[in-house]
């Protein structure tokens, strides 16, 4: 059996031991912050094994590597600014030009390296969570190319300032708020919407400004790539000729 079948596995029986804790009332499984943080580490388990296990060149490794140090440096650089940083218009931007799994890749891979000078803590698995996902779904879109122009770009890098906000704050509301209900959690997320509006405006503003540049330099390095291993199947150029 794979790895990453294994891991995959493991989380519904993961979510039936803490269904069970609650039933029983057995005091860490029940742990609704601790339980849903380990579930959060088998989801990127799975993710990272299911990455290895698909055998992928090393030329895409180095470009993963490439864009997650870069992404690591623009976050690190711009942290004196609260939640405004590069990171995330980044990401999207490589999960949006080299798919899904590379995105994911690119974006936990961010949080992780990055929180070595930034600090480590619970938040690490969300956050890597959170970024993975957002250079996923890109990925997603990228296959039918659903963010082209600049307006569109920049409209989805803000609105993921929002959704990254919402899931690595989830860390937080269960972990650590209590009594846990709509109005306890309304009012947690309300007290982080500055912090998220400004990850949104910078993501905005990161897009507009160097979106297409980066997305054609991207697109310009994959076409060379995908021509010299599969010369028969991708003429020269296919990828170059973007309208923004």
């Amino acid at each position: 059996m794979k790895k990453s079948i294994f891991a995959l596995i493991l989380l519904p029986l993961f979510i039936g031991l803490w269904a069970a804790g609650d039933i029983l009332d057995i005091r860490v499984l029940n742990n609704l912050g601790l339980m849903t943080l380990v579930g959060v580490a088998l989801v990127l388990a799975y993710c990272y094994l299911r990455f290895d296990e698909s055998g992928p060149d090393t030329k895409i490794v180095a470009i993963i590597g490439t864009l997650a140090a870069l992404s690591v440096a623009g976050r690190v650089l711009f942290a004196v600014i609260p939640n405004v940083q590069p990171s995330t218009f980044i990401i999207i931007a490589s999960g949006y030009v080299f798919g899904p799994m590379a995105g994911f890749m690119v974006g936990s891979t961010t949080a992780l390296v990055s929180n070595i000078f930034l600090g480590h803590g619970p938040w690490t698995l969300w956050q890597m969570l959170a970024w993975g996902l957002a250079g996923l779904v890109s990925g997603a879109l990228g296959r039918k190319r659903r963010l082209e122009g600049r307006w569109r770009l920049s409209l989805y890098c803000s609105a993921w300032g929002f959704l990254y906000g919402l899931i690595v704050n989830a860390y937080f509301v269960l972990g650590f708020v209590h009594p846990l209900n709509f109005r306890s959690v309304v009012t947690t997320y309300a007290m982080g919407f500055w912090f998220d509006l400004f990850h949104a405006a910078g993501n905005f503003a990161f897009a507009f400004l160097l979106g297409p540049a980066l997305v054609t330099m991207l697109r310009r390095y994959r076409s060379r790539f995908i021509f010299e291993s599969e010369p028969m199947r991708v003429p020269v150029g296919t990828e170059t000729g973007e309208s923004w």
